[in-house]
């Protein structure tokens, strides 16, 4: 038998290991990736079954009440432990995950089915968090805003700014959150403008919720994102005001 000489057993040892290496980075970002689908998937099917049991609430609700739209930061919003003194009825629309684009999808079940005499939005987060260029997020908004105008021309809005973000987000996630607070700052002017152009109330909330550093205060939120219930304090105390009028 022909013997193997040393530099080609370490030539052949270290294919090995290289194969070795290359199967795990393969497998890791296939598992990656499965992941991701998963959780594209599972939120895809949380999206449709919220739409759809809002389409099924409304059949028994009551029409020109107030209606609140948007991603998770609504979604957890406890509206009947702060609006239940109002003489309208809140109806929460909120949706983990969505975007301004998935908004638009269902202002059909989401709102006009609703007919409201209020709406109060918030919606944007996910956007930034997604990367979906900021021209992309104000043409959503103006389209948002197009659709109502022609649905229900009567209807008093009210566009919530989006808030900032804590940097505890990035040590749980990656988010470059110092980047996404001045993205969020950018299209908060314009949808302010948009709100002076279509004649609706832009309620700042944003600097009610920023530490001396800048970013979202830490007794507002738990995981730098979404907000607890001083958050929802805080929230609720800058729009009730206007719902009550």
């Amino acid at each position: 038998m022909k013997k193997i000489n040393f530099k080609k057993k370490d030539a052949i040892y270290l294919a090995i290991i290289s194969l070795f290496i290359i199967a795990t980075i393969v497998l890791s970002v296939m598992l990656v990736m499965a992941n991701q689908r998963k959780a594209s998937f599972e939120m895809s099917n949380y999206y449709n079954n919220k739409v759809m049991s809002f389409a099924i609430q409304n059949t028994n609700l009551s029409k020109e009440q107030i209606v609140f739209i948007g991603d998770s930061i609504t979604d957890l919003y406890p509206l009947d432990d702060y609006y239940a003194d109002l003489d309208l009825a809140c109806y929460n629309r909120g949706i983990g995950g969505d975007t301004t684009q998935g908004v638009i999808d269902r202002l059909q079940v989401s709102i006009f089915d609703l007919k409201p005499s209020k709406i109060v939005l918030m919606i944007g987060t996910n956007d930034v968090n997604g990367g979906i260029p900021n021209d992309k997020i104000i043409s959503n908004y103006k389209k948002i805003l197009e659709e109502i105008k022609i649905n229900q021309p009567l209807v008093e809005l009210y566009f919530m700014s989006v808030i900032p973000q804590n940097k505890i987000l990035k040590q749980s996630s990656g988010i470059d959150v110092t980047k996404n607070n001045k993205t969020i700052n950018k299209i908060n002017t314009e949808i302010e403008k948009l709100c002076e152009e279509y004649g609706h109330t832009y309620i700042d909330l944003y600097p009610a919720l920023l530490d001396e550093n800048g970013y979202l205060r830490a007794d507002c939120s738990d995981d730098g994102l979404h907000l607890n219930s001083t958050g929802f304090e805080i929230w609720t105390s800058l729009l009730k005001p206007c719902l009550e009028r």
